[in-house]
C-alpha cells in the first residue's frame, strides 16, 4: 500500500487539470520507502488520449536520482474523461520494447498512478503492472 502525502496527490491533480485538454505526465521521487517530490514530464504526445514522456527529461531525472540517492517511487498520467484504471496502450507502454508482455516491465517495483478527470473530485489510484500484463490495485493511503 503506498503512503502518499496528500500534497502530493494535489500536485497531481493540479498538473492534470494545468495540461488539459491533453493527458499529463510525470514520476515521483522516492526515498527510503517514502515518496518525496513530483516531477512534471512533458507528454510528447500533446494528445488527450495517450501520453509519451519526453525522454530526455526522463534522462536528466534519472541522472538526478542517481546523484541524490532517490529511486524511481510513481510514474503517474491523467486520464481526460476516462477512468483511474490503465488502458491497454497504458499497459503496453510499461514494457520495452512497448507491447513485449512476455517480459518484466521496464520498472517493475515502481506504482503507476492514474489521476482520472472525469469525477468531480478528481479520482487517484495506483497500480503495479506485472509481467504478462496483469495489472493489481493498490490501495493509497493519503497522509498530510
Amino acid at each position: 500500500m503506498p503512503h502518499i502525502p496528500k500534497k502530493l496527490i494535489d500536485e497531481m491533480i493540479e498538473h492534470a487539470i494545468d495540461d488539459l485538454p491533453n493527458e499529463a505526465c510525470g514520476q515521483v521521487n522516492g526515498k527510503n520507502g517514502r515518496p518525496l517530490t513530483v516531477n512534471r514530464v512533458k507528454n510528447s504526445a500533446a494528445s488527450p488520449f495517450r501520453y509519451s514522456m519526453d525522454p530526455l527529461a526522463m534522462l536528466k531525472l534519472e541522472q538526478a536520482r542517481e546523484e541524490t540517492g532517490e529511486y524511481l517511487f510513481a510514474i503517474y498520467h491523467s486520464h481526460v474523461a476516462s477512468e483511474a484504471y490503465p488502458s491497454q496502450t497504458d499497459i503496453r507502454q510499461a514494457f520495452f520494447p512497448p507491447g513485449e508482455l512476455d517480459r518484466q516491465p521496464m520498472f517493475p517495483d515502481c506504482y503507476y498512478i492514474l489521476v482520472s478527470l472525469a469525477h468531480d473530485p478528481p479520482e487517484v489510484r495506483a497500480f503495479r503492472i506485472r509481467q504478462g500484463g496483469l495489472v493489481e490495485e493498490e490501495l493509497i493511503k493519503s497522509e498530510d
